[in-house]
């Protein structure tokens, strides 16, 4: 687990501990050579409308009937259940108190000022830390998350759907989409106090138009088994809280990939106010291969540490929008792969690849970096070019 960096000065977290409202925003000059044409900063959440990249196969419960859950406990036997369902939350489902609470030994996982996340004694995270006890509720921990059964839609077609305590797992799920679902209030004080969504053996996975906001840990985390087909879109990942590991304000667990192999489509996400793993990628074994296409994604605001290319992680990274980020690398992250085209010149050098040109990403006040490992582009060739092709079509512009 990373080691947070020293906190930075109160005046810089008072200046974001917001996120940025984009019409007002003024972007600080860059040299000539990090300029891109210009983009259009509005992120459009609706551009995307069918699964596309990895998850372009699924189906979900189509031919299912239609169930709506009245209760937390109903909602829980719905998702599990083997039938193929169509499943419509229409309110908030409020697991925070269900299962109690328990006060154990823990650490303060960085004194660095106000509004610290503690940590629970798990995989060596207290190690050198200062002790404290730590409360959390036990609906949010991690294995207890709801359990996601195979052949299912999970939506909320009145907007209202909030899932809120307890994250969701799709553990060997086959052919779900999850969509229009908010995931919130886990336990954001303590670190491994459990993460949003957790991918663990899952096949053909479509994840859209979802919020994940005020979570301990993981917004989003794939564990040691293959995870393939999978596409997250349109989804907004807010990583304003009141508990962070910089005690900035701003949420550093957001995507971290572990799977012995990971084939995951990141397209047209908002990401607000993140301070790493964005993503972290590989380090989980010598021979895992996290292959990760991101693209057309909004990266609002990063003061710390972005992109970790660890060993096994293969990540393309193209036509996003780095917004106020002061890293967009993390040079810290060693081992791995990463093709980040800056330039023309550099989304050209896809051409080989793909009989077409990746696409450039925009740097507003980020200075933009320089990495094109051929590795990542000879990789993403071999793979299911009607994925990688597509994404890059539907990408919104």
């Amino acid at each position: 687990m990373p080691q947070p960096a020293p906190p930075l000065s109160s005046d810089w977290r008072s200046s974001v501990s917001a996120p940025h409202l984009l019409a007002d925003m003024k972007f600080a000059p860059l040299v000539m050579s990090c300029l891109l044409p210009a983009a259009a900063l509005a992120w459009t959440q609706g551009c995307i409308s069918k699964p596309v990249g990895f998850g372009y196969k699924t189906t979900g419960g189509t031919g299912g009937r239609t169930v709506v859950p009245t209760s937390p406990a109903e909602l829980k036997q719905y998702l599990s259940s083997t039938e193929t369902l169509i499943i419509d939350l229409d309110r908030t489902y409020d697991f925070t108190q269900l299962e109690g609470s328990k006060t154990e030994n823990g650490c303060w996982y960085n004194q660095c000022g106000s509004g610290p996340q503690k940590s629970l004694s798990l995989y060596n995270a207290c190690a050198g830390r200062s002790t404290t006890s730590v409360t959390y509720s036990v609906a949010g921990s991690r294995t207890l998350e709801l359990v996601i059964g195979s052949n299912k839609t999970i939506r909320s077609s009145n907007g209202k759907g909030v899932i809120k305590g307890k994250g969701v797992t799709f553990k060997k799920s086959k052919n779900v989409i999850f969509r229009d679902i908010t995931i919130s209030d886990i336990n954001p004080q303590v670190i491994w106090g459990g993460d949003a969504i957790v991918l663990n053996g899952a096949t053909d996975i479509w994840i859209h138009r979802c919020t994940i906001r005020n979570i301990g840990r993981q917004f989003l985390v794939t564990y040691v088994e293959q995870n393939v087909g999978i596409t997250v879109s349109s989804c907004l990942f807010d990583g304003n809280t009141q508990y962070s590991a910089y005690c900035d304000k701003t949420h550093f667990w957001l995507w971290l990939f572990w799977g012995t192999h990971d084939e995951i489509t990141l397209i047209n996400n908002r990401v607000v106010n993140v301070s790493g793993r964005c993503p972290h990628a590989g380090g989980q074994s010598s021979s895992s291969k996290n292959l990760i296409h991101m693209i057309g994604n909004e990266m609002d605001t990063n003061h710390h540490l972005g992109i970790e290319p660890n060993k096994g992680g293969i990540i393309l990274a193209e036509g996003n929008k780095f917004i106020d980020y002061s890293q967009v690398i993390d040079t810290k992250a060693t081992g791995g792969t990463l093709a980040i085209p800056s330039t023309a010149a550099d989304a050209a050098k896809c051409q080989a690849y793909f009989k077409q040109n990746c696409k450039a990403n925009v740097y507003q006040g980020t200075t933009a970096p320089s990495r094109m490992d051929l590795a990542v582009l000879d990789a993403f060739s071999k793979l299911d070019l009607t994925a990688v092709n597509g994404a890059r079509a539907a990408a919104c512009e």
